[in-house]
């Protein structure tokens, strides 16, 4: 990916402009001077399989991840509710 800087006081160009310089396999970085304010490159394809994955459940995935005792659902006893912290 090649590195495109503009300054933002000699910025003559329009945002549709921007976004065809970065679908060039370009990142932009928008200065003031010598100072970085401002990168733009395109979003990654996978973050949008990451996020479609993320919204439909599946179920099965980590079985045998989590353990739980046999006596979990037991009332605890009375040591445990009068204990002073």
């Amino acid at each position: 990916m090649s590195t495109k800087t503009l300054d933002i006081k000699q910025l003559q160009i329009s945002v549709s402009e921007l976004l065809s310089l970065i679908q060039d396999d370009k990142e932009i970085v928008i200065t003031n001077g010598n100072t970085p304010l401002a990168r733009l490159t395109l979003l990654n394809s996978i973050d949008k399989t990451i996020f479609e994955s993320e919204k439909t459940p599946q179920p099965g995935l980590n079985l045998g991840a989590m353990v739980m005792s046999h006596d979990f659902d037991q009332p605890l006893s009375d040591e445990f509710w009068l204990q002073n912290p």
